[in-house]
């Protein structure tokens, strides 16, 4: 592409990518013309167009930085520092990021103000409030409050903004350690929903944030009994790091209002989460007379408790599989049990005051769940079209 083409073609987007980034239509004019410079002297011949607009892009973002450093000043009432401004090139760019959707990213965090943009923004880069506070100079209280604020704004912005715009199916994270994610996805396919994996924690606060609903899916190793208070007794394969960080994911979207639905240790770290605990072996802690029930993906039956989510959804009674030796124990705060196995296991827990909080025990994802599977998967999806368009709506942490 020749530099006339290459001008004409990205002046206009440009400029205002970096007059996001400076505050300031002259310097950000200026600066543009250095990327078109630097990209008739260096940029690799022959790229593609999707990867031409990438490496401007960068190019642009690196500029913005150093401008803003050598101002060393404030941006819109912000003081922003060396280590701040790292976080946000960082957050603003991830590695691997798709560029459309980091475009519609970048668009919807414009919309915010700048003291919101900067705690979503260090969010998004892994950073909690009492991180935000001392950087902004604020109380880590007041940068928890203008966060919640914050990342609703940016939530709604980005419908608005994402790459399929607002008409898009609503996008589901798939937060899955070592169970295989095709079974999940294959069972997601069914419903009107998008599909994606958490990659891994240090992104799952960006990735929740443009998200609709996610689902904490089993694992063949249970959860580390520290997470509740307890030494291991009867816990098998326990990855203690792996835990926690899925549990402080699971907060996030609670937090947030985000539907969430816990599969079988999903279900479990729901409990755990509020703190709740688990039987850590049904059968060494005689919690229930026919562990064999629940094992080996056999069939057993659940009953449901009136006026439940979990009963709307399968009816009174359904023939579900089980794959499990750990339990529900002592149930978390804010929870409800909504169904148990003939044998008194409890097989579903919910939040009422959640619009959509649901866990269960048994597999809802296998072919073998049937009619009960599918009716699950599909009261996931509605609670997350109807988070896409809903209102901001308080939600209890």
């Amino acid at each position: 592409m020749d530099l006339d083409t290459l001008i004409t073609t990205h002046r206009r987007p440009l400029e205002r990518h970096l007059r996001r980034r400076v505050g300031d239509p002259s310097l950000a004019e200026d600066l543009a013309q250095e990327v078109f410079l630097r990209a008739w002297l260096h940029a690799p011949a022959g790229l593609p167009e999707l990867r031409l607009r990438a490496w401007l892009y960068t190019v642009a973002t690196n500029l913005a930085i150093d401008a803003l450093r050598a101002r060393a000043g404030r941006v819109g009432g912000v003081p922003i520092d060396d280590a701040l401004l790292d976080l946000l090139d960082r957050a603003a760019a991830p590695e691997g990021e798709d560029h459309d959707e980091r475009l519609a990213i970048e668009a919807a965090l414009a919309q915010l103000p700048a003291r919101e943009r900067a705690l979503v923004t260090l969010q998004f880069a892994g950073y909690g409030p009492t991180d935000a506070a001392r950087l902004l100079q604020t109380t880590p209280e007041a940068a928890r409050k203008r966060l919640t604020r914050a990342r609703e704004r940016f939530r709604r912005a980005y419908v608005e903004t994402g790459p399929d715009g607002p008409a898009s199916k609503p996008l589901v994270l798939l937060l899955v350690r070592d169970e295989h994610p095709q079974t999940y996805e294959r069972w997601l396919a069914g419903a009107e929903v998008r599909v994606r994996r958490v990659s891994h924690a240090q992104e799952a606060a960006r990735q929740l944030a443009t998200a609709h609903a996610l689902v904490v899916t089993g694992s063949d190793n249970d959860l580390h009994p520290a997470l509740y208070g307890q030494e291991i007794r009867g816990a098998r394969g326990s990855r203690l790091d792996d835990d926690r960080a899925d549990a402080a994911i699971l907060r996030d979207a609670l937090a947030s209002g985000l539907p969430v639905l816990g599969i079988c240790r999903g279900h479990q770290l729901l409990n755990v989460v509020r703190g709740g605990t688990l039987h850590q072996d049904l059968g060494e802690e005689r919690a229930t007379r026919a562990p064999e029930l629940h094992a080996d993906r056999r069939m057993h039956a659940v009953a449901t408790g009136a006026h439940s989510l979990t009963r709307r959804m399968v009816g009174s009674r359904a023939p579900v599989p089980s794959i499990h030796h750990q339990a529900v124990d002592r149930l978390g705060r804010g929870l409800r049990v909504t169904s148990r196995s003939a044998d008194g296991i409890i097989e579903g827990i919910e939040d009422p005051r959640h619009p959509f909080a649901v866990g269960v025990q048994w597999h809802a994802e296998l072919p073998e769940a049937g009619i009960a599977g599918r009716r699950v998967r599909d009261a996931l999806a509605d609670a997350a079209l109807r988070h896409a368009a809903a209102q901001p709506v308080a939600i209890a942490a």
